[in-house]
């Protein structure tokens, strides 16, 4: 659900775990936080509203742009193409 909302254009709110690191930056596509930790949230929470539309937009069109760029179908069909053609 991440990288959907990431490629609509929504900054995210989301936790330290597997590889969301990997795809979130803080403060340039969301907030990152610990998980379960109920004042990190609170504080993302209160950051998010007080931003700016022009801190949201940017941060949108950030988060966009990366999935777009890390994710995109074809280049990764591509790249599982090769991977299974080595050696054949």
């Amino acid at each position: 659900m991440i990288m959907e909302a990431m490629a609509l254009r929504r900054p995210v709110i989301s936790t330290y775990i597997a590889g969301i690191p990997e795809l979130v930056k803080p403060g340039e596509h969301g907030w990152l936080i610990p998980a379960g930790d109920v004042e990190a949230i609170v504080g993302a929470l209160q950051e998010l509203l007080a931003a700016s539309e022009a801190t949201l937009s940017m941060m949108a069109k950030a988060a966009r742009e990366r999935v777009i760029a890390r994710h995109d179908i074809d280049k990764s069909a591509h790249q599982l193409r090769q991977l299974f053609s080595i050696g054949n």
